[in-house]
């Protein structure tokens, strides 16, 4: 009887053992660590109280004054002083440094100056930094975050102070080159590069862009924190960042020529001629007809355009493309007339950006010839023009009209914006590749 009463005492014993409630020290080495505790999630008023401190208006300012050129926020991402920001806020003092001072202006109405560190132009972000310690900062988020939750966008609108505006997290954009988040929520001028932070207060995205009515877009958090992790692995001070923008660009067009020629180029069947399509769901193409009875023709457009442009400053977006064809047919113009009117179409020239002035780039060079393509004649004309600020980057446009002596007649048109010469060419080349 004894001896049942002490084997059932073990039993006890060891089964609390298992369990953990005896000789902690034990269990903590044996059963896996307790999941962290989720943090409550806040409203906006608490939201603004815990981020506020951590963002910035970010200004530039014309040397030698305090007058602002521009203005937008930033946000703190260590004690020590780093911020992020878009690429936007900062470009004029990235490419006129000699120009241009950067400066920050606190919650508490504190001020000094800026130094940028990094730039991810592709991404459109900036890393700076302020001088000080035990700054209060903000955490990436790590996890997921549904369609549909809720987000707080904060920064300094149209220079009215700091702000916290409540949206919905709507998932990536579609047909973008680079990854966006789509925001409901009103980004206003000013706001760029502040953070958008989840129920938590942790960093979801950053301020970026807007299209109006509650239409904004976000950059994803992980690529600010790319760009964090980047600098602190090689924190090399950049001289000059003309160079830097250029480099970048540059990879950005050999990225955009290996997606753009991954496979085939897709084309559709008209009046036996194939025209170039869509090859990626980046790029969106639309279809028209139009009647021309006074002139008795008719054209059958279409035309693609790919969102990948990336902005380099204002009024200049490099690495884009366009491509658009146009079908002719006549039952009533004779060859001689119906030739003058594709002469008219293949020579009109559609300048991008006509409104820029024209210090931004060299004028075009054109040449043209007669070439065959698939055992078919055809006039055909390549136009380039280099970028004075950005060297080894360059418009381009090619374009080809057929020589068939029918009543049909195609024109064909690709455009390239920030290429680099020999990914240029390359393009141009499967285009032509494309057509039969």
């Amino acid at each position: 009887m004894k001896a049942i009463f002490l084997i059932r005492i073990y039993q006890t014993v060891v089964l609390l053992l298992m369990a953990g409630f005896i000789l902690p020290s034990y269990a903590a080495r044996h059963l896996p660590p307790p999941s962290p505790a989720k943090p409550a999630p806040l409203d906006g008023k608490a939201v603004f109280a815990v981020v506020k401190d951590s963002v910035v208006q970010i200004r530039t300012l014309l040397k030698g004054s305090q007058a602002q050129n521009s203005t937008g926020s930033g946000f703190y991402v260590s004690d020590d002083g780093l911020l992020i920001t878009n690429y936007h806020v900062v470009s004029s003092f990235a490419l006129e440094p000699e120009s241009y001072d950067l400066e920050y202006v606190a919650s508490n109405e504190e001020h000094g100056t800026l130094t940028l560190l990094a730039i991810d132009v592709l991404h459109d972000l900036a890393l700076l930094q302020r001088k000080g310690s035990h700054l209060p900062y903000l955490r990436f988020h790590t996890g997921s975050v549904e369609k549909g939750d809720n987000l707080f966008s904060l920064g300094n609108p149209n220079d009215l102070g700091q702000s916290i505006v409540e949206g919905t997290n709507n998932g990536l954009r579609d047909h973008s080159f680079y990854d966006m988040i789509h925001f409901t929520g009103a980004i206003n001028s000013g706001m760029s590069g502040g953070p958008v932070v989840t129920e938590t207060g942790e960093v979801f995205g950053v301020n970026d862009a807007s299209m109006g009515e509650s239409r904004g877009f976000l950059v994803p958090a992980h690529y600010a924190a790319q760009l964090l992790n980047r600098w602190r692995t090689n924190p090399i001070k950049v001289p000059l960042f003309r160079p830097e923008i250029a480099r970048q660009l540059k990879l950005h067009s050999a990225a955009l020529v290996a997606r753009f020629t991954k496979k085939p180029l897709p084309v559709q069947m008209d009046a036996g001629y194939a025209i170039p399509d869509s090859p990626d769901p980046y790029i969106r193409c639309w279809a028209g007809k139009g009647n021309r009875e006074k002139f008795l023709f008719t054209v059958r457009s279409y035309s693609c355009s790919g969102r990948s442009e990336v902005y380099v400053e204002d009024g200049i977006d490099l690495g884009s493309l366009f491509f658009s064809s146009r079908l002719f047919e006549t039952q009533k113009l004779d060859p001689v007339r119906f030739s003058r009117v594709l002469e008219r179409s293949y020579e009109m020239q559609y300048e991008a950006n006509y409104d820029i002035p024209s210090e931004h780039f060299s004028k075009y060079a054109c040449n043209d010839a007669i070439v065959q393509i698939k055992g078919n004649k055809v006039k055909a004309a390549i136009c380039l023009r280099s970028y004075r600020k950005f060297p080894g980057l360059y418009d381009i446009k090619f374009k080809v009209v057929t020589l068939r002596k029918d009543q049909h007649a195609l024109v064909s048109n690709l455009s390239l914006f920030g290429f680099s010469y020999d990914d240029g060419m390359r393009m141009v080349e499967f285009y032509m590749g494309a057509f039969k």
